[in-house]
């Protein structure tokens, strides 16, 4: 079973990483949107990987008023209920199996 809890464990730990990257790129985009306005390219990169998660958002939830964008807030709250629902879950189901 200790190979099982392994994988597990595994799993959890690079879907952090990746929920941190996330989160990374959504708050640094934003910051950079404010800062930085005209196109950049490390701008370009930061949305890109942020868009990911805000287009689905987007979607559902436009710009609502005098051109506040509250998705990158909302994108910000799912991946903290991701981080701490599902990565924490994984992990105490892995220290349960060893």
């Amino acid at each position: 079973m200790f190979v099982i809890a392994n994988l597990i464990q595994a799993i959890a730990v690079i879907l952090r990483i990746v929920i941190y990257t996330f989160e990374f790129s959504i708050i640094i985009s934003s910051i950079l949107s404010f800062l930085m306005p005209y196109p950049n390219k490390y701008k370009y990169a930061l949305d890109s990987i942020s868009n990911i998660i805000l287009y689905p958002i987007r979607k559902y939830i436009p710009v609502v008023f005098a051109g506040l964008d509250f998705s990158p807030m909302i994108g910000l709250i799912v991946l903290v209920f991701f981080d701490n629902f599902l990565v924490n879950s994984l992990l105490e189901l892995a220290y349960r199996l060893r």
